[in-house]
């Protein structure tokens, strides 16, 4: 009934107007009044949709089943439609296709063990992206490692040297570099000097001032007793190399290490200056106690032989190993998204907060909560061995189970859901968490590599998903004027049909079925038209259709349900829109508001083929829909630019207000580019009869006009968006 489109279409813009045409200018426009004076640009389509490239990654996977990744258009808890789902074991890429105006997609990957996190990307022009895994927050120096070295840009060079080194204020050295052996001591108090090692050097005492930094290229190393940065514009970075301090380790700038850092002497780590940063991406040893007070970041590997304190206004990262053999005491904020291994205590302070992301693990003996800990994305889980002491202002919330093997033995505070005291949680290992816990029992029936669970076809191997268009509860529109090759008058209502596209796939996200969902809403005229799709492949491809209809003796079919004759496969809905919609004795149906309204049916088309194809091969905008004219088989009226099928008459183009020429591309269009038929990609309320579709719709000109770069929502329910008294 046309009940449930009105409903379908309210939902539709409740969700989409947030998405709704921003700074629309009136004074801009180039003013007409019908839709015959429309000035588009050369080839324009007049689509309402377009292709997006999807690139998903998956990353600390483990599994042996692939992962589902579903697609929305909105969140599908405020009603959003599925639009995609495929399946992956780490990478996916993919077209999909989207209302024009899309500037978010809405991601949910689907465990094989059942768990699921969800993700909102931008879509950039025709892109989209994201990679599902533990986010990192590493900083953005971390991610280019690429080494100096000492040939080039050295102001003065020592090498094989043994001796003090001094650069003053008086000095003209601004880069000093050192190469091959080195001992003595160094001391740099000039302003913003680089201090470049290449070799190997022993340095007694390492003094770096006002804003002077060191750097240790690929393949040195430096031994230091004494290591002190005394400023907050210095640098230290590691590259490829080794750096050990045996005694202090006195750091007011900023640490970025790739290589190896071994502090030697117990309690020197000490980083008391708020305003460093230390990022550690390769391996940090610390033989002693460690405290921080700064930013930490470590996407490596961190081992402390004693305890591991984070001080008040520290922020810590971890997204890599951490391994602590004493305790491990967090005063500020931190965040986990991998593996930490304390051999002693976790201790949680009131004003304090440790949060642990998408399958993060922290493991330790024991653990004293005053404050809380967090689990966000996928479920995390901390697993402590013997005693645990929640007081009174600690807690537990989020996504997180709290494992203590034996109970916890005080509990004052409180387990907020969905955190949980269990230790089910499967987390597969990774290179940085060689731990994991638990195991996956995943079940898949068919064995087609789809756990059964994210398989909708669980008993079937050659169906496991589906995708969708516009989208599993939404509707698209194709309306056609069928006074062609003569113009009409463009109330776009002679015949519209309202379509959503299922396509259903196997493992391999290839397309196994397409159904096809479809209601004739009205005819607004007395033409007896006929419906089809013609699809980019062989007819030998379709194994069978189902649920065509036809109501007079002029489609002759082959013995798989396709039309005969194509050398594309071509599908015809039914071949008499009357047969359809029933006309109760008025000169049109469903367009005129004062005649009764004729209750619509929703109708359905399977077709299935003979072998999967590739989505690549058979994408939505490869779909070429055509209406075939008064019983006219020859007489086919295609959107904009389509291709006519093989059985087209082709004398028909270029007659009466008709400008196509098959030589050049162009088809189903006039001398100024307009079409015939328009499609959007959801519900389109027609105009009534005899009302121009420029009248009814305000911003549609600004759309035609502009090419469709302005007011891409045109045909949405929107205040302002149409004249109602104008469509029906």
């Amino acid at each position: 009934m046309k009940k449930t489109f009105i409903a379908c279409m309210l939902t539709s813009a409740i969700i989409w107007s947030c998405n709704k045409t921003e700074n629309y200018d009136p004074s801009t426009e180039k003013g007409v009044d019908s839709f015959s004076e429309l000035t588009v640009p050369t080839h324009f389509k007049f689509e309402t949709f377009k292709t997006v490239k999807l690139d998903v990654s998956i990353q600390n996977q483990g599994f042996q089943n692939d992962f589902k990744v579903k697609v929305y258009d909105f969140l599908p808890s405020a009603g959003g439609n599925l639009i995609y789902s495929g399946f992956t074991g780490s990478n996916l890429s993919t077209d999909i296709d989207v209302p024009s105006y899309l500037t978010k997609l809405y991601l949910i990957k689907e465990d094989p063990n059942g768990s699921s996190s969800i993700s909102i990307v931008d879509v950039t022009g025709n892109n989209a992206s994201h990679t599902f895994g533990k986010k990192k927050r590493s900083k953005a120096k971390t991610t280019i490692a690429i080494s100096p070295n000492c040939i080039t840009g050295c102001d003065a060079t020592y090498n094989n040297h043994s001796g003090n080194i001094s650069i003053n204020n008086n000095s003209a050295v601004n880069t000093v570099c050192v190469t091959g052996t080195y001992s003595g001591q160094i001391s740099i108090n000039k302003s913003d000097v680089l201090l470049k090692v290449c070799g190997d050097a022993t340095v007694s005492t390492l003094s770096l001032n006002n804003g002077s930094s060191l750097v240790l290229t690929d393949g040195a190393s430096l031994n230091v007793n004494t290591l002190r940065l005394n400023s907050s514009g210095g640098e230290i970075t590691v590259y490829d190399a080794t750096l050990t301090v045996n005694n202090t380790f006195a750091i007011s700038g900023d640490v970025t290490n790739y290589g190896i850092i071994n502090v030697s002497q117990s309690n020197k780590f000490n980083i008391t200056s708020s305003s460093s940063e230390f990022i550690n991406s390769g391996t940090l040893n610390v033989f002693g106690d460690a405290q921080v007070s700064n930013d930490f970041t470590n996407n490596g590997s961190m081992n402390v032989t004693g305890n591991l304190q984070f001080n008040s206004n520290s922020t810590g990262v971890n997204n890599c190993y951490q391994n602590i053999s004493g305790s491990f005491m967090v005063n500020g904020t931190f965040d986990n998204y991998s593996l930490i291994e304390v051999t002693g205590d976790l201790e949680v302070s009131s004003v304090s907060n440790v949060s642990l992301y998408d399958g993060a693990m922290i493991i330790s003996d024991n653990a004293t909560l005053n404050g809380g800990i967090t689990g966000s994305g996928t479920t995390s889980l901390v697993k402590v061995e013997n005693t645990t002491v929640i007081n009174a202002t600690g807690f537990l919330s989020g996504n997180l189970e709290y494992c203590d093997t034996d109970g916890i033995e005080t509990l004052w505070g409180n387990v907020n859901a969905p955190a949980s005291l269990a230790c089910n949680i499967y987390i597969p290992t990774s290179a940085c968490n060689t731990i994991g816990n638990g195991t996956t029992t995943v079940s898949d029936s068919d064995n087609d590599g789809i756990a059964d669970g994210n398989d909708l076809f669980p008993n079937d191997p050659d169906r496991a998903g589906e995708s969708y268009y516009p989208g599993s509860s939404q509707y698209g529109t194709i309306a056609f004027e069928d006074l062609w090759p003569g113009k009409g008058d463009y109330d776009f209502n002679d015949l519209v049909v309202n379509y959503r596209f299922r396509m259903i796939t196997d493992a391999n996200n290839d397309i196994k079925d397409i159904e096809i969902n479809y209601a004739v809403m009205a005819i607004g005229g007395s033409l007896s038209n006929g419906f089809g799709i013609q699809f980019d492949v062989a007819p030998s491809a379709i194994e069978s259709v189902v649920g065509t209809q036809y109501f007079e003796n002029n489609i002759t079919l082959n013995a798989n349900g396709t039309e005969a004759n194509q050398s594309k496969a071509v599908v015809v809905l039914f071949d008499n829109a009357f047969g359809i919609l029933t006309n109760l004795g008025t000169q049109t149906v469903n367009t005129d508001p004062t005649n009764t309204f004729v209750p619509v049916d929703t109708n359905r088309v399977r077709m299935t083929l003979t072998s999967p194809v590739a989505e690549a091969q058979l994408p939505f905008n490869s779909f070429n829909p055509f209406i075939f004219i008064g019983q006219n088989r020859g007489k086919e009226l295609h959107l904009s630019g389509k291709e006519a099928t093989d059985l087209m008459d082709i004398n028909f183009f270029g007659t009466a207000d008709d400008d196509s020429d098959p030589s050049s591309g162009r088809f189903f269009v006039t001398e100024n580019d307009l079409p015939w038929a328009i499609q959007t990609a959801q519900i389109f309320d027609y105009p009534v009869e005899q009302e121009d579709i420029v009248k009814a719709y305000s911003l549609f000109s600004t759309w035609a006009q502009s090419g469709g770069n302005s007011s891409l929502d045109w045909y949405l329910n929107l205040p302002g968006y149409r004249d109602n008294t104008k469509v029906y």
